[in-house]
C-alpha cells in the first residue's frame, strides 16, 4: 500500500469513528443501555484475560487492545485530535505506521457499531447476564463482522510488531511527547506511544495475540452453536456466580 493510500485509509476510518460519536445521545434509555453494555464488556474482557493482564509482559498490551480498541472506551476526543494532525503526520511517519493507525481506527469503529446494535437489543436488560448477551448476539447475527474483528486484531498486532522493530520510528514517537502536548494533541501521542511500548515489552512474543484470537474465536463458535454461557471456560457463569 502506498503512503497516499495509507493516509486515505486513515482519514476514512477517523471520519467513520467521528460519525459514530455524533450519533451517541447525551442521555436517555438508549444511551444508558450503551453505557451498561460497554461497562459489561470491559468487565468481561478483564475477567477473560485476567491471566494475561497479571503478567508484566502483557499488561500494557491488554490495556491498549482490550481497553482502547475493543472494549468500548470513550476515545472520541483523541479521534478529533487525530483528524486535526493527519496532514502533519504524513510528513513525519512512515506509511506502514499510518496504515496501522488506520487499522486501529477500523477495529474501533467495528466494535462501536456492533455495540450500537447490541445496545438496542439489550435496552430492557437492566443487569446483563451471559444468556442475555448470548441471545442478543445471535439476534444481531453479524458473524462475519465479528470474524473481521479478530482478523484486524491479528493484523494490527503484526503491524505493531513490524513498527517496533524499526527503532527510529519508535524513538520518533517518544520524542514527539512534549511538542504534541504543546500542540494540544497529547492524547494522540500517548495512544501511539502506549501501543508501541506495549509491543516493545512483548518483544515479538506471539502468545498475547494468539490467546485473544483463540478464546474469542472459541466463544464465537459457542455462540453460533446456541450456547448461553459462551465465556464459561474462562470466567464461569459470571456475573451470576462470582
Amino acid at each position: 500500500m502506498s503512503d497516499s493510500d495509507a493516509v486515505r485509509h486513515l482519514q476514512e476510518q477517523i471520519d467513520r469513528n467521528l460519525a459514530i460519536a455524533a450519533r451517541i445521545p447525551e442521555q436517555g434509555p438508549w444511551r444508558e443501555s450503551l453505557d451498561r453494555l460497554q461497562a459489561w464488556q470491559r468487565d468481561r474482557l478483564d475477567a477473560t484475560y485476567a491471566d494475561l493482564r497479571s503478567r508484566d509482559r502483557f499488561r500494557a498490551a491488554c490495556e491498549f487492545f482490550l481497553d482502547d480498541l475493543y472494549g468500548g472506551r470513550d476515545v472520541h476526543a483523541r479521534d478529533r485530535q487525530l483528524k486535526r494532525v493527519v496532514p502533519i503526520m504524513r510528513r513525519f511517519l512512515p506509511g506502514h505506521l499510518l496504515f496501522a493507525i488506520g487499522e486501529a481506527m477500523h477495529l474501533q469503529a467495528i466494535s462501536l457499531e456492533f455495540d450500537f446494535r447490541m445496545a438496542e437489543l439489550l435496552i430492557d436488560s437492566t443487569e446483563i447476564t451471559q444468556p442475555d448477551y448470548a441471545r442478543a448476539y445471535r439476534q444481531e447475527g453479524d458473524w462475519e463482522g465479528r470474524e473481521e474483528q479478530l482478523r484486524l486484531i491479528r493484523e494490527l498486532g503484526d503491524l505493531l510488531v513490524e513498527t517496533v522493530r524499526k527503532r527510529m520510528v519508535h524513538r520518533l514517537i517518544r520524542m514527539m511527547r512534549v511538542p504534541a502536548e504543546l500542540a494540544g494533541v497529547g492524547m494522540l501521542q500517548d495512544f501511539l506511544q502506549r501501543g508501541l511500548d506495549a509491543f516493545a515489552v512483548m518483544d515479538g512474543d506471539p502468545e498475547f495475540l494468539s490467546t485473544i484470537e483463540t478464546r474469542e474465536a472459541d466463544a464465537l463458535e459457542r455462540l453460533q452453536r446456541g450456547e448461553d454461557w459462551p465465556f464459561e471456560p474462562w470466567i464461569g457463569r459470571w456475573p451470576d456466580q462470582v
